[in-house]
């Protein structure tokens, strides 16, 4: 049995047991406890935000980035918390944690009839924002990497089943999400990672990276819209579920293009909220590799 597996399981049972404030509390020394340890983990993460920063016409300083990573890494402790802690939600539990900006955006897409591809990234907490349209009624169909041990792997299957939404594994993904979107349902998918073959490096805060390309090829393939949807963490702890307006195509539409739309909305959501942007390996390094972040 992994270590991983242990960690998970501990981060499971702290979650489940503790009032949230509490399991909080243990979720940032636990967090705090894996930056002083991981020493490739945190020179990623500063790596990244120095990109980012670099692109934004800051030179931030050694000290700068490093409190920022220490940050982002209790960020994901708080995530994690939440993503044990909350089985399922309730439209009381909604009202009272999670605020809508552009809704009308969604209804609107869905009025197309072609079923709607929410994009996301591993920003905030994307595995909520799925549970929370689902308590909402809608038919959530989330495609994901499978993980290595599956002991974990059933682990997230069975939270992300309580919740209603219906799992599409990465690597045969295709027609489930063709069926799903052809039954005017939502696929969701996150744009931020490629964990494919295919190759289509693309300017991302201003270096060349490799995003998926699966989102967009799969608007062209179905004419299904896409819509970026974000669930950032407010300083108060409570949520906030942005709508950015749909991108739809049509006929003409190329795969680049959309694909080029997808890398704008993605470079303004991160840029504006990068503590949360949960990426622990060096983005930007093309020999990086998938061992620190293993949700998603």
């Amino acid at each position: 049995m992994s270590d991983l597996y242990l960690s998970y399981r501990a981060a499971q049972v702290v979650s489940r047991s503790l009032p949230r404030r509490f399991a909080y509390w243990v979720g940032l020394r636990t967090a705090d406890h894996f930056y002083a340890g991981d020493h490739s983990g945190r020179q990623a993460v500063m790596a990244n935000f120095r990109q980012i920063l670099t692109q934004q016409g800051v030179a931030a300083s050694e000290e700068t980035l490093a409190q920022m990573a220490r940050k982002n890494f209790q960020y994901f402790g708080k995530y994690l918390v939440d993503f044990f802690k909350f089985a399922r939600f309730t439209p009381a539990g909604i009202q009272r944690l999670v605020s809508m900006e552009h809704f009308e955006r969604l209804e609107q897409a869905e009025a197309l009839g072609r079923g709607i591809i929410l994009i996301s990234a591993h920003l905030g907490n994307w595995e909520l924002a799925a549970a929370i349209l689902a308590a909402m009624g809608r038919q959530i169909h989330a495609v994901f990497l499978p993980q290595r041990v599956n002991k974990i792997n059933e682990l997230f299957q069975k939270h992300r089943s309580q919740r209603g939404i219906q799992c599409i594994p990465l690597g045969r993904a295709a027609r489930g999400v063709m069926e799903a979107l052809r039954r005017n349902e939502c696929v969701a998918m996150l744009a931020d990672r490629d964990f494919t073959a295919h190759q289509y490096p693309i300017p991302f805060f201003g270096k060349s990276a490799r995003l998926s390309s699966g989102p967009a090829r799969m608007a062209v393939r179905t004419q299904a819209p896409l819509m970026p949807t974000f669930l950032l963490r407010q300083p108060d702890d409570t949520f906030l579920l942005r709508f950015y307006p749909a991108i739809v195509p049509d006929r003409q539409t190329t795969a680049v293009a959309l694909q080029e739309r997808i890398r704008d909305v993605l470079e303004q959501e991160i840029g504006r909220n990068p503590l949360q942007w949960f990426m622990f390996d060096d983005f930007w390094n093309p020999r990086r590799n998938y061992e620190h972040v293993a949700i998603g």
